[in-house]
C-alpha cells in the first residue's frame, strides 16, 4: 500500500473543509429560516391580539393607535408586564363598575 503524498494529503483536507464550509451554510440558514418563522409566528399573535382588544380595521387604523399609545405604554410597560393577565383582568373591572 503506498503512501499519500503530502499533495494528496492536502486535497482530502481542502476537500473535507469544503464539506465542513457547506454543512456550516446549511445550518446557519436553518437557524436563519427558524428565526424567521418564529418572528412571523410572534408578530401574527400579538398582531391579533391587539385587533381583538383595539377592534381596529386596517394598518392605518392600528398604526394611529399605536402611535397615540406609545409613550404610555413605554413608560408603563416595566409595571405592566410585572402584572399577571388576571391581575389585569381584576383592574379592568374594578374600573368598568366605577364608570
Amino acid at each position: 500500500m503506498a503512501q499519500k503524498t503530502g499533495q494528496e494529503k492536502l486535497k482530502e483536507i481542502e476537500i473535507k473543509i469544503n464539506q465542513l464550509e457547506t454543512r456550516k451554510k446549511r445550518l446557519e440558514n436553518r437557524i436563519k429560516e427558524q428565526k424567521r418563522k418564529e418572528r412571523t409566528r410572534r408578530l401574527i399573535q400579538v398582531g391579533a391580539i391587539f385587533e381583538k382588544y383595539f377592534e381596529f380595521e386596517g394598518e392605518e387604523d392600528a398604526e394611529k393607535i399605536a402611535l397615540a399609545y406609545s409613550d404610555f405604554v413605554k413608560k408603563a410597560k416595566d409595571n405592566i408586564v410585572k402584572l399577571s393577565l388576571e391581575d389585569i383582568q381584576k383592574i379592568l373591572e374594578e374600573r368598568r363598575k366605577k364608570q
